[in-house]
């Protein structure tokens, strides 16, 4: 059962931290994206950077190639977590993996916090994802 987490969010924020407590925003403090679970159990994550200062995209550098992936999901509301089965992805070695995450829901707001991981050339790294609920769409009055 997904129901409590069906629906779209909107990134407000997306940092990672490091053991010894720095945190970064490798997208940027105002960096954008989506992330949507639907009824039929499916999702779809987009992140990016919402500007790059009018520089040119430099496609070598992690932070500034756009996040996208998508599959299937799992949710257990018990223990506040889900898993994303990734199907496709902008980075093919992540396609098959299962991606693990916390999933604390309150109200409106969902924050997905990552396993410590690497990232770049960091390790223990903790990514702290944050976002809305978005209003449903009200359906469209036919003429």
């Amino acid at each position: 059962m997904h129901t409590i987490i069906e629906g779209t969010y909107k990134l407000t924020s997306f940092q990672i931290e490091s053991p010894n407590g720095e945190t970064e925003y490798p997208f940027g403090e105002d960096a954008i994206g989506y992330v949507h679970y639907t009824p039929t159990g499916h999702f779809s994550v987009q992140y990016m950077p919402k500007s790059l200062n009018d520089e040119p995209c430099d496609q070598s550098k992690v932070a500034f190639m756009p996040v996208s992936y998508f599959g299937t999901y799992e949710y257990n509301r018990e223990k506040d977590y889900v898993v994303h089965h990734v199907e496709g992805s902008f980075f093919p070695n992540s396609e098959g993996l299962d991606k693990i995450r916390r999933a604390e829901i309150r109200g409106k707001k969902l924050t997905l916090v990552s396993p410590s991981m690497n990232w770049r050339s960091k390790s223990g790294i903790v990514a702290n994802i944050k976002f809305e609920k978005q209003e449903e769409i009200p359906e469209v009055t036919k003429f």
